[in-house]
């Protein structure tokens, strides 16, 4: 007579590679779709005229000059005079900001688990602050001033243009400040640093930041201001998700122990 429900419970138990079993992975799946479908959504319902972005951007460019720190057309030059260079920029920009931000944090989960829910409360934190300076500060990326000599190097890729599709419909051609590249590309990179555990790979990703800083400049989609804010913006959104794990309201000593009596074996985070 039992055969049957244990047989239906030995299948949908959870495999030994997830911490906290199927209906956390499916919950934390669910939280970024969720997430991600509303902040893109509202950054394009955000967006703000031409007329008000290109002018915010060239008000960036005086602010830069003034603080003598207007030379992002040099560093794309530099990149399109070196074919290698500006092929390293336009692949990173396009790829691999999606791409690690997604394997990193599928790592944090299954593998570092512990740590898993500080940074992800730090990336939400991280797109609330974003969505606000992108409805209240619409500014144009430099590849749109194309009159002081910016070229737009992420149209060579005909397959994916930024200016139909789905892609259009959803983005907002008018969020550089702050750069959200930049942002999630330090959270990374510190994050990486103090959790792997071989030491020239711990080095390595202090570079990340600094790969996406080039790119988002060679490509002419941000300027240095933009990546300073992302910066700021990054310092901002951890230190708020510290002070959710300092003040959360936390379950009485002896409910976190019948709890912890009572929840499957699950891997170390030393692996």
């Amino acid at each position: 007579m039992d055969a049957a429900p244990t047989t239906l419970r030995s299948r949908l138990r959870a495999p030994r590679w997830l911490p906290k079993g199927w209906p956390d992975f499916f919950l934390q799946l669910a939280l970024f779709t969720v997430v991600d479908v509303l902040y893109e959504l509202t950054r394009g319902l955000s967006e703000g005229s031409v007329v008000t972005a290109i002018g915010h951007a060239r008000s960036v460019v005086s602010w830069e000059r003034s603080l003598g720190i207007f030379n992002e057309l040099g560093v794309q030059q530099w990149a399109l005079q070196r074919h290698w260079a500006l092929d390293v920029a336009d692949f990173t920009y396009f790829h691999m900001h999606f791409v690690v931000t997604t394997v990193f944090m599928f790592w944090l989960y299954l593998r570092r688990n512990r740590h898993y829910y500080f940074i992800r409360n730090a990336v939400f934190a991280a797109d609330a602050i974003a969505l606000v300076g992108f409805t209240l500060f619409p500014t144009a990326p430099p590849r749109m001033l194309t009159d002081l000599g910016f070229t737009d190097t992420l149209d060579r890729y005909a397959s994916v243009s930024n200016y139909s599709g789905p892609i259009a419909d959803l983005a907002n051609p008018f969020a550089a400040v702050p750069s959200i590249h930049t942002c999630y590309s330090l959270i990374i990179g510190l994050s990486c640093f103090f959790l792997v555990r071989r030491q020239p790979l711990r080095v390595t990703w202090l570079f990340y930041p600094c790969l996406i800083v080039f790119s988002i400049i060679a490509t002419a989609n941000h300027f240095w201001l933009d990546a300073i804010l992302g910066g700021l913006l990054a310092c901002v959104a951890l230190s708020g998700a510290w002070l959710i794990e300092r003040y959360r309201p936390t379950l009485p000593r002896s409910a976190r122990i019948r709890m912890r009596l009572e929840a499957p074996p699950r891997l170390a985070d030393a692996r």
